[in-house]
């Protein structure tokens, strides 16, 4: 059964919550007109100009052309003579109270997680869990990551893949796959049970007739060759790790040795099977109005301060008046691609098309970021996390032009002239995001879409509207948008921290062998506290996401211990690194991959360094 997570009275004051943020929105537009209630009285109306004494700001007079009334000293009164604090107090109070009833919610939530955790961790499992026997499975000492299986080389060629012991064939298919041709491509040849199973909401093979059964041979050859490339990952894992001095405990160097693989391939099935049973790759309504509500309370708190902060024509501005709008709109940004990434994901709500609909609302018209180009990109992320063949990058969403995250990519670099840059990328990183990180992102999103599409168009258009009625709002347009940008960038930070000081393997190799293995040594989690998880979206706990990319946000916290027990049970590295650690190491790690760029860099635009 799925965790009882939403309890009825949070569900209904989140409603309320999003309510109020949004409705003040119509409430707020009108407080500079004359028909205001708030603005008439019984006695007086529009057009009366005559004065109003008795308040502290002395005579109060409608405008001819109906304007709100002045005080002496220029500034907005009420007819009452009242302060424009006070009305700006009464104005700000929907948010107020909106934001209470968020952050009520949210504190039920959180302080339901440890229940949820502790209840989970106390559930017994309906099978035993397989014990890992750690005197065998050694290493082989001979093991390379560039060696050929014959037996999976054959099945490539025949267009075959091997699924619960038999072989499939799916060559005619590939240029038809959902996913992208490329991610099937690659794994030709392969043992999909696991990756298929975690990669899809249903079993992609029960149509399918298989065409015969794997004989007894060509199941331990390939099994023998995966116990080969997880060692020889684990083995490349203690190397970094010995260089960048991550470790020098007994424990770190011991890491690997010990790993069986018949083992943790039955522990990680039933740990998938376990959490099918336990409803955890089931969405919840609670979880897509919760977060929606998040969205627009963000979004109407930056109109709200755009409104209340005082504007460059009062001649009382502060950085804050563009400050504060914009990081609200940033993180009205921030949230919407946690919700794009969900839904692009299907991991919102069960039905596909729909989710394709939130997918292009919260990407394309909210975040200004292409929805369909991003559900494209990210799909073979996932399926080929950090990898590269001899022709290139593999993985899309981890290849930029103007810096090299791991030595073995050099090669691919040096003939372009953009790749000058990579001398210098340590300086640059942080800059380039920061500044150019947003627009850059917006702009690559819709040129470089693989496939037409008119309602990446129209979303566009409806993002670009949107953001000029919320703009015009602020006499800092320009300001506004520049911190949100800024805001938004931390959101790439720690999308791309999650990955980039990690290994990378040839695609080959990666396929080979075991789904589960390969990701917990390419990613990372982010160390937090529980009231800071909505900010990371949930996505700090990274390696939940990439071993079940299907399992909704909602369900990590649960399942993230659960994977790092696993983890040390079998000798798998589990690393979890602040975000500010997360971001140092990345900058150190581009220095030292810029030193070896400019010593073996085969291009011509590598500088040299003593």
């Amino acid at each position: 059964m799925p965790l009882n997570i939403p309890p009825t009275r949070p569900l209904l004051g989140l409603a309320a919550g999003a309510a109020l943020t949004t409705a003040c929105l119509a409430y707020t537009n009108g407080s500079t007109n004359p028909n205001h209630p708030l603005l008439t009285s019984p006695t007086r109306g529009p057009g009366d100009s005559s004065p109003v004494t008795g308040g502290t700001l002395g005579a109060c007079a409608w405008g001819s052309d109906g304007s709100a009334c002045l005080g002496e000293n220029g500034t907005i009164a009420n007819q009452n003579g009242g302060h424009t604090i006070l009305w700006k107090m009464v104005q700000v109070a929907p948010w107020a109270l909106g934001c209470a009833l968020l952050l009520w919610c949210a504190y039920r939530y959180c302080t339901k997680e440890e229940s949820d955790v502790r209840k989970e961790e106390g559930k017994p499992s309906s099978a035993k869990a397989s014990t890992a026997d750690k005197s065998v499975g050694a290493p082989p000492t001979a093991a390379t990551i560039d060696k050929i299986c014959p037996v999976r080389e054959k099945a490539r060629e025949q267009g075959l893949v091997l699924y619960d012991g038999e072989w499939y064939s799916v060559g005619k298919f590939v240029p038809h796959h959902p996913g992208g041709d490329e991610v099937l491509r690659q794994y030709l040849g392969s043992d999909i049970s696991f990756v298929a199973r975690v990669m899809h909401r249903k079993d992609v093979m029960k149509h399918r007739k298989p065409v015969r059964a794997a004989s007894e041979e060509e199941k331990r050859a390939l099994s023998s060759r995966r116990e080969e490339v997880v060692h020889e990952m684990l083995e490349d894992y203690r190397v970094n790790c010995a260089t960048e001095q991550k470790s020098s405990s007994p424990a770190e160097s011991k890491r690997g040795k010990s790993f069986n693989l018949e083992a943790f391939e039955k522990d990680a099935h039933e740990m998938y099977r376990r959490f099918v049973e336990r409803g955890y790759f089931r969405p919840t309504l609670f979880w897509l109005f919760h977060k929606t509500a998040l969205v627009l309370f963000f979004l109407s708190l930056s109109i709200a301060c755009m409104k209340v902060l005082p504007s460059a024509d009062s001649g009382d501005a502060t950085p804050l008046s563009y400050i504060l709008p914009g990081v609200f709109l940033g993180l009205f940004w921030h949230q919407s691609g946690y919700m794009m990434h969900d839904a692009e994901h299907h991991n919102l709500i069960g039905n596909e098309r729909i989710n394709d609909i939130l997918g292009w609302m919260y990407g394309t018209v909210f975040l200004g970021v292409n929805g369909a180009w991003w559900r494209e990109e990210h799909r073979e992320h996932h399926a080929l996390t950090n990898t590269f063949d001899d022709d290139g990058f593999k993985d899309p969403q981890m290849r930029e032009d103007v810096w090299i995250q791991h030595k073995k990519l050099i090669p691919f670099y040096g003939e372009e002239v953009i790749h000058f840059l990579c001398n210098f990328q340590h300086i640059l990183f942080l800059p380039i995001i920061f500044v150019a990180g947003r627009v850059g992102i917006v702009v690559d999103s819709t040129l470089t879409e693989r496939k037409f599409r008119p309602w990446t168009i129209l979303g566009n258009a409806l993002h670009i509207l949107l953001h000029y009625l919320i703009l015009s709002q602020t006499s800092f347009p320009l300001r506004v948008y520049a911190m949100a940008s800024i805001q938004q960038a931390i959101l790439s930070l720690q999308l791309l921290g999650n990955h980039y000081t990690k290994q990378w393997n040839p695609v080959h190799a990666a396929t080979e062998g075991h789904f589960f293995a390969w990701q917990i040594m390419c990613c990372q989690d982010f160390a937090c506290s529980k009231w800071t998880r909505w900010y990371y979206g949930g996505l700090n706990f990274h390696y939940s996401h990439h071993i079940f990319p299907t399992l909704p946000r909602e369900y990590f916290h649960v399942t993230t211990p659960q994977i790092q027990r696993l983890c040390e049970k079998h000798g798998l590295p589990f690393e979890e690194v602040g975000f500010v650690d997360c971001v140092s190491g990345m900058v150190s790690n581009f220095n030292e991959v810029r030193k070896d760029f400019a010593k073996h860099g085969t291009g011509s635009l590598a500088l040299m360094y003593s």
